[in-house]
């Protein structure tokens, strides 16, 4: 009988399936490179070798992902299985990245958890994002350091006025949160993800923090990031 595996090791499984599907699959080989040092870790921490712990933990993280989307301890099995099936193969070439990332995409729309009145943060402006919480469970799971934002703001708030741009110490915020989960020199992220975690990670930090900023600011943020993601 296999032991199992530990909480905190199926946390940052999680964490790693989400940043697989966030990589632009085209890169899916960097993403594999800077992230061997994140799986060899896991793997050892669970006492296993890397294929067999992946063999093993996937099942366990797809469960819980679709779990969440479901907001459900009882997900529709047929999205477990095509989680399984797709995340396996997905780091060994861009077709099949690109294939677990559309399951990851259409998990994410399931009502459950996509409708404005369902989703994670709700009542700290979920309403105004742009994709239907394929960041939330993430965020949870992910445990970013909200002191580092907060420092992050506050020399932000510090410069001149007309020299603040409050997108800039989120932006900031959220890459060294995904280089530090992935423990890579850098992040292989696609842009449009990074600007809508950044949203999703201000949200939680607010949550966190029993703060809420105005409505009319959380849209000039998300309108701002958006902005960015459209820039070329």
């Amino acid at each position: 009988m296999s032991k199992p595996i530990p909480v905190d090791v199926l946390k940052k499984a999680i964490t790693y399936h989400y940043l697989l599907s966030y990589s632009p699959a085209e890169q899916i080989d960097t993403f594999k490179k800077s992230t061997a040092a994140l799986r060899k870790g896991l793997a050892e921490k669970a006492g296993m070798q890397e294929a067999a712990f992946f063999k093993a933990v996937i099942p366990e993280v797809a469960q819980r992902i679709a779990a969440f989307h479901h907001d459900s301890r009882e997900p529709d099995p047929q999205w477990v299985e095509a989680l399984v099936e797709t995340a396996g193969p997905a780091g060994q070439a861009p077709e099949k990245a690109a294939a677990f990332q559309a399951v990851m995409s259409k998990v994410a729309r399931l009502k459950p958890r996509a409708l404005p009145e369902n989703r994670l943060h709700r009542k700290k402006g979920c309403a105004f994002c742009r994709l239907p919480c394929y960041y939330g469970y993430f965020s949870l799971v992910s445990e970013p350091d909200f002191r580092i934002l907060q420092r992050l703001l506050e020399a932000e708030a510090g410069l001149p006025k007309e020299r603040q741009n409050p997108l800039r110490p989120v932006m900031a915020f959220t890459f060294s949160h995904l280089v530090q989960t992935t423990q890579a020199e850098r992040g292989v992220i696609q842009r449009v993800h990074l600007g809508n975690l950044a949203y999703c990670l201000l949200l939680l930090s607010m949550a966190k923090s029993r703060l809420a900023l105005p409505e009319a600011e959380l849209q000039a943020f998300q309108a701002n990031a958006q902005a960015w993601i459209m820039a070329s």
